[in-house]
C-alpha cells in the first residue's frame, strides 16, 4: 500500500492490500521450487494472521501516535484540535461488531433448516478473555471491569478512545498546552484498550453465508434469528414468488424461521414494548435483516423509530450497519 496515510483510507481495503502483498511474496517465493501442475499453496495461516493484526494496529497507530508529532511541532491549539479529533474519537470495529455464519441443512424428511456459528466475541467485560488480558496488564488495579463494562466503557478493543491509550504524561501535556482533555480518574496504567483483533478461522462451504453486523443489529435480534431471517429470506428469493419491494402483508414469528432458536436476550423490543413479528418483501438481504431490526412487520413503529431525530434517538435505537455474504453454491 506504499506510504499512504492509512488514517485518510478505509480498512477493508488497506487489509485486502496487505493481504495481497503477503499472497504475492508467497508466490514468488515458491515458484522457483513449485511442482509444474501442483497448487501453489497458500501463505501460512499464523503469516496471514498476522498481516490482518498488524494493518489493525498500523491504522490505529496512524489516529493516535503519528499526529502528536505535529501536534508538539506546533504551539497552535487550533491545530491541534484538528489534528486530535480522530484520535479522541472512537470506532469499536474490532470489539462490538459481530460475524454470524450461516449453513443450509436438509434433514431426513426434507426439512431445510440452518445451523447457526457465531465467528465472534464482543470484547467487553463479559468476556473472559477480555478480562484475564486486563488483569495481566494491569495487575495493581482492581474493578476494571463491571456489569460487563470495562472502566466504564462498552468495548475495550477500538480505533482510536486515545485517552484510554496514551501515556499520562501525554495526556497531561495536551491538557496544559492544548486544551486537551482532562485525564480520567481512574487511567492509571494506560494502555487499556487497543486496536488488535481477535481473529478465528472458519472453513466454508459452498451454500454459507456470512452476516456482519453493528451491535445496533444485534440489540433487536439473536444470532439465531438474524440467519434464520436470511435463510427465510433466501428461501423465498428462490421460489417462483420473486421478492417483492417493502414488507409483504403477511407477518411471521420467531418461532416460524428455519432455525433453531437460542434465548432471547435482546433488549429494544422489550424496551419499545412491542412483539416480535417480522415481514417478507425485501429485495436485499441485509435491508431485511434492518427492517427486522426496526420493527419488523410493525410499520408504525418502524416509521415512529426513524422519525426520532439525534441525539434523542439513540436511546431508541443505536446506529445498524449490516452486511450479508453469500458463497456460492456450487449446486
Amino acid at each position: 500500500m506504499g506510504n499512504k496515510p492509512l488514517a485518510k483510507i478505509n480498512l477493508l481495503p488497506t487489509v485486502v492490500g496487505d493481504l495481497a502483498d503477503l499472497y504475492a511474496r508467497s508466490l514468488h517465493d515458491t515458484e522457483s521450487t513449485a511442482i509444474p501442475g501442483k497448487q501453489i499453496p497458500d501463505p501460512p495461516a499464523h503469516d496471514i494472521d498476522r498481516t490482518i493484526t498488524d494493518t489493525f494496529v498500523r491504522l490505529d497507530d496512524e489516529i493516535i501516535s503519528k499526529p502528536l508529532d505535529r501536534v508538539f511541532a506546533t504551539p497552535s491549539r487550533e491545530m491541534a484540535a484538528r489534528l486530535l479529533a480522530p484520535a479522541y474519537a472512537g470506532s469499536s470495529l474490532t470489539g462490538d461488531s459481530r460475524a454470524v455464519l450461516g449453513r443450509r441443512t436438509t434433514d431426513a424428511n426434507g426439512q431445510v433448516t440452518y445451523e447457526v456459528h457465531v465467528l465472534s466475541k464482543e470484547q467487553n467485560g463479559d468476556n473472559e478473555s477480555e478480562v484475564a488480558r486486563l488483569a495481566a496488564e494491569h495487575p495493581d488495579e482492581t474493578g476494571l471491569t463491571k456489569d460487563g463494562r470495562v472502566m466504564g466503557w462498552g468495548m475495550c478493543r477500538a480505533f482510536g478512545d486515545a485517552p484510554m491509550k496514551w501515556p499520562l504524561d501525554v495526556q497531561a501535556r495536551l491538557k496544559a498546552e492544548y486544551i486537551g482533555q482532562t485525564p480520567y480518574r481512574n487511567v492509571l496504567t494506560p494502555p487499556y484498550f487497543t486496536a488488535e483483533p481477535v481473529i478465528t478461522t472458519t472453513p466454508i462451504q459452498p451454500g454459507d453465508f456470512l452476516i456482519l453486523a453493528t451491535d445496533g443489529l444485534w440489540e433487536s435480534l439473536t444470532s439465531s434469528e438474524a440467519v434464520g431471517l436470511v435463510g427465510r429470506w433466501l428461501e423465498k428469493s428462490k421460489s417462483s414468488d420473486e421478492p417483492k419491494s417493502g414488507p409483504a402483508q403477511s407477518a411471521y414469528g420467531p418461532e416460524q424461521l428455519p432455525v433453531a432458536l437460542e434465548k432471547d436476550d435482546t433488549v429494544r423490543y422489550r424496551q419499545w414494548n412491542a412483539t416480535k413479528r417480522f415481514a417478507g418483501g425485501d429485495s436485499n438481504a441485509a435491508t431485511h435483516l434492518i427492517r427486522s431490526a426496526l420493527g419488523g412487520a410493525d410499520n408504525d413503529l418502524t416509521a415512529a423509530l426513524l422519525a426520532i431525530n439525534s441525539p434523542r434517538s439513540r436511546r431508541y435505537r443505536d446506529d445498524i450497519t449490516a452486511v450479508v455474504v453469500f458463497f456460492d453454491d456450487s449446486s
